[in-house]
């Protein structure tokens, strides 16, 4: 767990969410957030999960919060939440190594292990370029490709003697625009599916909403499930290798 606490980030997010008394509540979560951080050190994980899942009631929702309670989840042998909140601290931290490290070695000690279709060296490829560029990154290239596109336009139209290289220069651009652009909408139409955590140690998948459904699969605490639909207590949910069925909704936490 990391010891070194940002004291200097917790005032100015709590001035941005809690505005007049934002001072005096900055001082009071930072000093909640330090006693969780003194009852890891000491090994009293309770009572460090107890300060942190305070300091996110009270509205400070920072990935160090999530990432120092993921490891006290962890260390009390919680494995689902543990999951669930670096899963959370991931989503506010989408780069930061140790979250990332430490979310592989918790999901390694899942029960479940998903099977997917053996894909060929090119899938593989396109996917690892897909999950380098983050959201922001194709953001800022989609803006880049549109200012090039621009000035090749300009270019063009003012510069008519050089129009086999302006022409060549729009293609490239155009076709940078529209791939990055399309990735951008791929990883913001993903972005907006509701994901979820099991939280129990076995959660029944069934063929419909209701007990009386036949049971299709058994998933187990920690594993990550997509929402698709929900009908009064119980989700409908699919796994990465495309299997899905009807849990309670009680057996799982959205991220």
């Amino acid at each position: 767990m990391r010891t070194v606490i940002k004291r200097l980030l917790y005032p100015v997010v709590a001035i941005a969410i809690l505005g007049v008394d934002a001072v005096f509540a900055s001082e009071a979560l930072v000093a909640l957030y330090n006693r969780g951080n003194e009852h890891y050190r000491a090994g009293d994980f309770d009572a460090a999960i107890s300060a942190y899942e305070r300091v996110i009631a009270q509205g400070l929702n920072n990935g160090e919060v999530y990432y120092n309670l993921g490891n006290a989840y962890f260390k009390n042998a919680q494995l689902g939440r543990a999951i669930l909140s670096y899963e959370r601290a991931l989503n506010l931290m989408p780069d930061d190594r140790d979250v990332l490290a430490n979310l592989q070695f918790a999901n390694a000690q899942k029960i479940d292990r998903e099977s997917v279709d053996e894909v060929n060296i090119l899938t593989r490829v396109l996917q690892s370029i897909f999950a380098f560029f983050t959201h922001d990154a194709l953001a800022v290239m989609v803006c880049v490709f549109v200012f090039c596109v621009g000035g090749v336009v300009v270019c063009w139209i003012f510069l008519p003697v050089r129009r086999l290289l302006w022409g060549v220069l729009l293609v490239v651009f155009v076709g940078g625009l529209l791939g990055s652009a399309a990735m951008l909408a791929f990883k913001a139409h993903q972005h907006s599916i509701p994901k979820a955590i099991i939280l129990v140690n076995e959660a029944i998948g069934r063929s419909g909403p209701g007990p009386d459904f036949l049971q299709v699969f058994t998933l187990h605490e920690g594993t990550k499930v997509e929402i698709e639909r929900v009908e009064g207590r119980w989700l409908l949910v699919r796994l990465r290798s495309g299997l899905g069925g009807w849990i309670e909704a009680r057996a799982l936490e959205r991220i």
